[in-house]
């Protein structure tokens, strides 16, 4: 992912722009020194990670706040290691000032039952409803730098909540289920945080594209800035592409026959190439990033210390 997510930085447009690497470790990994200007803040981990590992984002970002190393530009775009660049992402952060940040749309957007959750755990600005937005965030980073430790609380608050000690852990539990909250908390956590900082997100939509998105043609997608990457597939009727078949995935087989998972511990060693002509747009997009990355900046290291690697089983979480 950190080859992809650079080499999308770098091949994409990007003006007047840096692109920093937020890693949380105990050491510094193989990959922080590895290629020039791969630029990586790292700190340890928090303590609660080992068991809800996302709050490491919102602990890291205020870390990297109050650093030497604190960004000098005024706006950041937050990402995640799969979220892949594709297109100059200017026009977005144009629209930035302090205090009115923008985010893409949330799968939860428009819940009542998330504006629920915020009125019984906030602890300030109640009277407004959250900006139901996940990343990319755009945000000015003074207000960055204000939301960052409230990100960390609101998400902690929701995990202590469903944490086994509380009483009342199955009624939350029951009342907010349908939001996937004890995954997402980090999302809402930062919703929240956002509200109670007072810093406004204008919901846009489409400067992302998720893999699996039921919209995949390139006429209508060429506008996209980044994808959400995370499974590929060829069309059914590609012969080749039975070489790469997986058995994982099958829910999505309507999208064609699946070639590719970030998933699989060979993620990062067994790339289909090349790619047909009449592939979707998401799988297109992710196969060239994979390609091209290693094309350029030589094959990702094998360092089982830091990654399982394609001898450790066959699917399964990757390790970043």
């Amino acid at each position: 992912q950190v080859w992809a997510n650079y080499y999308g930085y770098l091949s994409s447009g990007q003006q007047s722009a840096s692109w920093t690497r937020l890693l949380t470790a105990q050491k510094r990994d193989d990959l922080a020194d590895h290629l020039p200007g791969l630029a990586t803040f790292q700190s340890r981990r928090h303590l609660y990670s080992r068991r809800y590992s996302p709050i490491n984002k919102a602990d890291v970002i205020q870390k990297w706040m109050a650093s030497a190393d604190r960004p000098k530009e005024e706006i950041i775009l937050v990402i995640d290691p799969d979220n892949w660049l594709v297109k100059d992402v200017s026009k977005w952060v144009n629209q930035v000032s302090r205090y009115n940040a923008l985010g893409e749309a949330a799968y939860y957007h428009g819940s009542k039952t998330a504006q629920k959750l915020w009125k019984e755990l906030c602890l300030k600005n109640c009277n407004l409803n959250l900006d139901l937005v996940g990343v990319p965030y755009v945000v000015h980073r003074d207000d960055l730098e204000v939301i960052a430790p409230l990100w960390k609380m609101y998400s902690l608050k929701i995990k202590e909540a469903l944490e086994h000690s509380n009483p009342d852990r199955e009624e939350f539990d029951k009342k907010y289920k349908g939001l996937d909250v004890n995954w997402a908390a980090e999302m809402f956590g930062y919703n929240m945080a956002a509200a109670h900082a007072g810093v406004k997100h204008e919901v846009i939509r489409r400067m992302q594209v998720r893999d699996v998105d039921g919209e995949r043609r390139k006429s209508a997608l060429k506008d996209v800035a980044m994808i959400h990457m995370g499974r590929a597939w060829f069309p059914k009727d590609y012969a080749p592409a039975q070489q790469w078949a997986h058995t994982e995935g099958k829910s999505f087989r309507r999208y064609g026959t699946q070639v590719w998972c970030k998933c699989n511990h060979t993620a990062s060693v067994i790339m289909p190439w090349p790619v047909p002509e009449n592939a979707d747009f998401q799988s297109t997009k992710t196969l060239e990033a994979l390609h091209y990355s290693n094309e350029r900046f030589g094959p990702v290291p094998i360092n089982l210390e830091f990654r399982k690697g394609p001898g450790r089983g066959k699917y399964g979480s990757t390790v970043d």
